[in-house]
């Protein structure tokens, strides 16, 4: 997979199958989209290119907040999920007001014409331009509206999904989108009394903009050096030591290796437990142990 910056690109010749949209995520409705996409390029043989932003369009279009900045996934793994899904060419286009004010008659003329797309793949919602108009097919090329995802709660969106992780619903998370929620960070000293306790932790630090599940306790599958372990991983603020800084530690189950300075990528797969405020050390390692039964047998 290429990835371009569409106003780098100068020329281009090769016919496409166009799909437009952020796809914050890549879930289930979005794959919808790629699957459809994989099916027209096959028959037709087209190569897949897909435009999307950087960034969140709310940034352009409302008040700032921090949260604007968050996504469902890191831009290296939001790249891999789009080769995933057979994407040949992830052009990016930052969007400004100048490209926003743009007529759907317009953005016909200076984007899809300009990328030579045969068809045009969007999702039921799709909107675009200053006047709001739905893409519609014309005789330079066909527009594919796909339908609506929905399961028996209602529409697979990224708002559901990044409710479900605020709420540390990770397991309906993981439903929605496909595959399981993570994110990739760095390990750093701690106060290591995990380590005390027993149960030595990998301090991460996430320098990602990535959504943070809420407080608790979690399963987690760990990812390091090509190898999946299952583990424990509270967020939280250590209550049982008055901890002032909300922290990120992982107990990596049946692994004994030091690794600090080195990257893991945390899979969040099920919330066991509200954080909780011992009376005791030994009232937290008998927890700790049934925190990891009930990691271990989480399927």
């Amino acid at each position: 997979m290429k990835i371009l910056e569409f106003d780098d690109i100068k020329e281009w010749t090769e016919p496409t199958v166009l799909v437009l949209g952020y796809f914050d995520g890549l879930h289930k409705g979005h794959q919808a989209l790629f699957e459809e996409a994989k099916k027209v390029a096959q028959i037709l043989n087209l190569k897949i290119a897909v435009l999307t932003f950087p960034e969140n369009p709310k940034l352009t279009f409302k008040k700032f907040e921090m949260d604007f900045l968050l996504k469902l996934t890191s831009d290296k793994k939001r790249a891999q999920l789009f080769e995933e899904h057979g994407v040949d060419y992830l052009i990016f286009k930052n969007l400004t007001s100048e490209f926003s004010a743009m007529t759907a008659s317009e953005f016909s003329e200076k984007i899809i014409k300009k990328l030579n797309a045969h068809i045009v793949i969007t999702g039921f919602d799709h909107r675009l331009g200053s006047d709001l108009q739905a893409l519609t097919s014309n005789e330079d090329y066909k527009v594919i509206v796909v339908d609506e995802i929905s399961d028996e709660k209602g529409k697979i969106s990224s708002s559901r999904i990044r409710e479900s992780i605020k709420e540390g619903d990770v397991h309906e998370a993981n439903q929605l989108l496909g595959f399981p929620y993570e994110m990739t960070g760095r390990v750093v000293h701690g106060f290591a009394r995990g380590r005390q306790l027993g149960y030595p932790t990998a301090n991460l630090i996430v320098k990602d903009y990535i959504h943070i599940p809420s407080p608790g306790v979690y399963t987690v599958d760990v990812l390091f050096q090509g190898k999946k372990y299952r583990g424990d991983a509270s967020i939280g603020y250590n209550d049982t030591f008055d901890g002032k800084e909300k922290t990120i530690e992982v107990y990596i189950f049946d692994f004994d290796k030091d690794i600090y300075g080195e990257e893991i990528t945390v899979q969040w797969l099920n919330k066991e437990r509200e954080m909780i405020k011992f009376e005791s050390i030994e009232a937290l390692i008998e927890q700790l142990k049934e925190d990891e039964r009930i990691a271990r047998e989480w399927k």
